[in-house]
């Protein structure tokens, strides 16, 4: 059994990489400007977006991979909701101060920006892309892309120390949405998350309104 301290230092890391796959799997980033302007005419950026992912982890040292399966909610300038139904159920919740993370509605981990160096760079990026706001964003990444007619692939290499500790390297793919996500990290594991009927919508979902409040 891990040691208390060393156990937290892994919960803070797992929640800043879900951080991380929920903010860059809705979303893109590139430093040529004539690049950034072509991906943006391609892709969907609605008020709400609503959608299903499934993740396959694999980790180094486990022949089996780790499978798991929901949905999400993002709600353009306010927040992320990213929800786990299978194997068991969970919530994740971003907004730009804070991450937090539940099961059966009772608070397991909670993450404050104004505490994590790493989370305030995560949440910056995060919204930055979910806004828009390009401005800014070759600083924390060194970008490749790769574009087809209607399709496009895209490579993230972190130049930040603070993505550094963690993340090797992030690919995207997708058309007006993004479809695959991997997460590359140090400790060798792989995220791979596929994105599933993706909705746009100018309007939350019924009880959704407050979600961010």
């Amino acid at each position: 059994m891990a040691a208390p301290g060393r156990a937290a230092d892994m919960k803070r890391r797992d929640l800043l990489i879900a951080a991380t796959a929920v903010a860059t799997g809705l979303s893109w980033a590139d430093d040529g400007a004539a690049l950034v302007r072509e991906l943006q005419s391609r892709l969907t950026q609605p008020a709400w977006l609503h959608g299903e992912f499934e993740q396959v982890k694999e980790v180094p040292g486990f022949k089996k991979p780790l499978v798991s399966r929901g949905d999400f909610v993002v709600a353009r300038s306010k927040g992320v909701l990213w929800r786990t139904r299978q194997p068991f159920a969970s919530e994740l919740r971003l907004t730009r101060d804070q991450v937090r993370a539940s099961q059966s509605g009772v608070t397991s981990f909670q993450l404050d920006a104004s505490r994590e160096p790493a989370l305030r760079t995560i949440n910056a990026l995060m919204f930055a892309l979910l806004n828009g706001e390009m401005a800014g964003l070759a600083e924390l990444f060194t970008l490749q892309a790769q574009l087809q007619p209607k399709t496009w692939q895209l490579s993230l290499t972190p130049r930040q120390p603070a993505l550094q500790q963690f993340l090797q390297r992030i690919e995207l793919e997708g058309d007006a949405f993004v479809r695959r996500l991997v997460i590359l990290e140090t400790s060798g594991d792989r995220s791979t998350i596929a994105f599933s009927n993706l909705r746009a919508d100018a309007a939350p979902g019924a009880g959704e309104a407050g979600l961010f409040e």
